[in-house]
Formats: structure tokens, sequence, C-alpha cells
């Protein structure tokens, strides 16, 4: 009896010893509720956080501090902290919250996960002169005008015989297709070839980047595995780098051949773009085939699911408001749409016509570390 009360008075006071460390510790942190032992402010969050998030900033104030297992996070919930923290300081905040799978799954070379640096500025070039600048948009052109006429089309037969449609399902189908052969000159919905499988794995990576870990935030779990997480994004990784390596290698015999007949392999997709680059010595960063299969899996995971989610949305507006079917311009694939008639807008042009974010993709944006102190 005297034992179990010497233990019990011991537990009370570690917790005492605890809950003064939490308030005094952290003294010029923003407020925020006192956290428990171990989970923290765990039992504070429900399934939808940005809602969790938003009561506890109107109980707390627009800033709060919160700890997450053994991970402290601040949340800001105001437009004007949200440009004090990403605008002004930019640069302390660059970077992005990386976890065991995002690192493992992206071969710890993802260019939307990577700290700001030669390697992020060196791509965002890339991305912005060579993969997406216009002279690309514009040799891809026949690919987007051919998948639109196929949507209009199912929508259209769909229509005659008075039959429903997923407009969710035909949008990511159109969204893939695009997507999947300015990557890799593939079309993947549809077909039983190497880019269905690519954008399977992709479905599945962009699921697993969502999922709650147990050991991204408990410093003692680091190496445990109790979800069995880490065994399955293991699987999805090695399934996607045999399918990505053969994909790349065919790709290489491919230029191989036509160089080695005499010919001259002008450059088709966002693949053979990349493989230039990789071959290019003089390049200001060196490229590997990690770096390929990284920009592979960033590029359609951007461009998949949130083009297809903003379009449904557009439509949904559209609908509600016909009158603005008389002049309308969708996003980097843009269409005039004139009467029964829609032809896509060259992009030279730069239609200066604005499309405000009424709907939110992702209602809690990715964490960012800060890579600096910093005072507000």
């Amino acid at each position: 009896m005297m034992f179990e009360l010497i233990i019990a008075g011991f537990a009370i006071l570690l917790l005492a010893v605890f809950i003064k460390n939490s308030r005094l510790g952290h003294g010029s942190l923003p407020p925020g509720p006192t956290p428990l032992p171990i989970i923290g402010h765990f039992h504070l969050l429900g399934p939808l956080i940005h809602h969790s998030f938003r009561d506890l900033c109107s109980s707390y104030g627009p800033l709060i501090y919160l700890r997450l297992g053994s991970v402290p996070c601040v949340v800001a919930s105001t437009p004007e902290l949200a440009k004090e923290l990403l605008k002004t300081n930019d640069l302390t905040f660059s970077s992005r919250k990386h976890s065991l799978a995002i690192d493992h799954l992206t071969y710890s070379s993802s260019f939307a996960f990577s700290p700001y640096g030669p390697y992020w500025r060196f791509i965002k070039k890339m991305s912005t002169f060579e993969f997406l600048g216009n002279r690309a948009l514009n040799q891809f052109l026949p690919v987007r005008r051919k998948e639109l006429h196929q949507f209009l089309g199912v929508l259209h037969d769909k229509s005659k015989v008075c039959d429903s449609v997923n407009v969710t399902e035909e949008l990511l189908k159109l969204s893939s297709n695009i997507i999947s052969q300015i990557i890799l000159s593939l079309r993947c919905s549809g077909t039983d070839n190497e880019a269905e499988g690519v954008r399977t794995l992709v479905r599945e990576v962009t699921q697993m980047f969502g999922e709650f870990n147990v050991s991204d935030f408990f410093w003692f779990c680091r190496n445990l595995d109790f979800q069995g997480y880490r065994k399955k994004f293991e699987d999805v990784h090695r399934r996607y780098d045999a399918l990505l390596e053969k994909i790349i290698t065919n790709r290489e015999i491919e230029r191989k051949n036509k160089i080695s007949t005499g010919g001259e392999y002008k450059a088709r997709d966002l693949l053979d773009m990349m493989l230039d680059a990789l071959e290019d010595k003089s390049s200001e960063v060196e490229l590997t085939r990690e770096h390929i299969k990284a920009l592979v899996l960033d590029f359609i995971t951007a461009a998949t699911d949130t083009t297809a989610s903003a379009t449904e949305w557009a439509l949904a507006e559209l609908i509600n408001n016909p009158k603005c079917f008389e002049w309308n311009v969708v996003d980097s694939g843009a269409v005039k749409i004139k009467g029964n008639a829609a032809h896509p807008v060259d992009m030279t042009e730069r239609p200066g016509l604005t499309a405000p974010r009424f709907h939110e993709l992702v209602c809690a944006p990715v964490p960012r570390p800060a890579l600096d102190s910093l005072q507000l």
C-alpha cells in the first residue's frame, strides 16, 4: 500500500513539474492550451483538423502554440499573419515538413519538398523556361485539344441518351490522360500500360502523404512501425521505382538507336527534356536518375487531382452563373467558348483573365519548418 502511494505521489509530482515547465519554459511562444504529457495537444484535434484549428484560435488568439506529440508547432489563422510568415519571411519558411514516407518515396530529391538552395533554384528555372514554358505548352497543344474533344464527346454521347455522367471521374480521366502524355507520351486512362501503372502508384503515394503516422510525431517511435506504415510505403516505392526504371531505360534505348542511325532525336515530352538535362555535363546542378523519378512523381501528383478538382468547381460555378458561358478561360489548357465551339487559346497571348479561388482545394496547407528563429 505504501509503495503504491509513493508511486502515485511521484507521478503527480512529475505531472505538476511538466505543466509548470510547459507554461514557463515557452514564455516567448504564442499562447495555447496546456498540453498533456506525451501526446501534447493531439486530444484537441478532430477529424476535420482545420475546424479544430479554427476553434482553438477563437479561444486563444490568431497565433497559437501547439505540441503534437514531440513536435512543436505554431498555427497562424489570419491573412495578415500568413502574409507576414510566408511572404515577408518567406526564406525562413521556404522549406516544407518532411516525413518518413516523403523522404523515402521521393528519393529525398523532391522539388516540392526540397529546401531553398541551388537545386531548388535550378529546377524552378528549368520548370519555368523549359518544362512549362510557352514553347513546351504550345508543343503539347494538340494533346490538350484531342483530350478535350474526347471529354466533350463523352458528355455529348451521354446527353443524347439522357444518361447520367460522373463528372468527377471523367475530369480525373481528362487530367490524367493529358499529364501522362505530356510527361511520358503515354495515355493512361482506358489502357493497360506503364502509364496506367504509374498513375495508380502515384495515387497511392498521394494517399500515403496525407495519412497519420505515429513515428513522425513521437521521437521514441521513430524506428518502430506500429501501423505497418513503413512496410506499405516501402512496397509502393519498390514498385514505382521498378516501373519508372523500365520506362526510362526504354526511352534511353530509343534515343540511342535514333542517334546511332544518323538521325536527330527531338524531345517530345518532359521525360526527354529531363534526360537532356541529365546528359548535360555542363549543367550547374548534376541531375541523377533519382531526381528524374522524383520530378515525374512531383508533376503527376501536382497536376492530376488538383486540376480535376479546380475544373469541377469551375464548372459548378459556371452552371450557377450561365452568363459566364459567353466567354471563359480555364487554367493552362485555356479554352475559348463561343457558341457550341471550343478552341484552345494560344498561350503566348497571355490572356489577362483571373479566376478568384472561392473553393480551397487544400483546407490545411503543408506544414513549414522554421529555418531560423523569428520574432513577430
